[in-house]
């Protein structure tokens, strides 16, 4: 399958590409952990999952999760998912899902976040949160030196979702057909 468009966002060159087909089936299941902690609480977790199977009219049929995206399917739906590739990577996840019926799109925050992301984005947002709890006490006393690293978190966070919303932006474009 070759890229429908490109971009760059920051350093990282992404390929897009998408896949339009018929839903043939949708199941849905969900899977709970529960944990035991050492102070007595028991906390629950569910995570749901709905696997989408689609048929494109060349016969090729894709298994596809989307309950992430949030985007109602149901069977006869004709549905498109798009997804970006980093450099040279051969695999991506999908990260955009629209139902033409409903005209429904929504975005997968994972794969949003790891396409758009930079490398190690995860250890950044922890570190500049950090950063941030640490000096914002200093900022209501003026202190220079909080105000500019307080500053520098807010920027990383703008930077960071500026990141997203150009790759959400061009793979909604891509999965319409732009």
């Amino acid at each position: 399958m070759s890229a429908v468009s490109s971009l760059r966002i920051g350093s990282r060159q992404i390929s897009l590409y998408r896949f339009t087909g018929e839903v043939l089936d949708s199941q849905r299941s969900s899977h709970t952990t529960v944990t035991s902690h050492q102070n007595g609480q028991v906390s629950a977790q569910t995570e749901h999952y709905n696997q989408v199977f689609l048929r494109a009219s060349d016969g090729e049929e894709r298994s596809v999760e989307v309950a992430s995206a949030g985007v109602a399917v149901r069977v006869g739906n004709i549905v498109t998912v798009g997804w970006g590739l980093v450099g040279s990577n051969a695999t991506g996840s999908y990260a955009t899902v629209w139902n033409h019926d409903t005209n429904q799109v929504g975005h997968i925050a994972k794969a949003i976040n790891d396409t758009a992301g930079p490398p190690l984005y995860n250890m950044m947002i922890i570190v500049f949160v950090f950063i941030g709890v640490f000096n914002a006490m200093g900022v209501f006393a003026f202190n220079l030196r909080a105000i500019f690293w307080v500053g520098l978190t807010f920027f990383f966070f703008w930077w960071l979702t500026q990141r997203r919303r150009t790759l959400r932006a061009a793979l909604e474009a891509v999965v319409r057909g732009g």
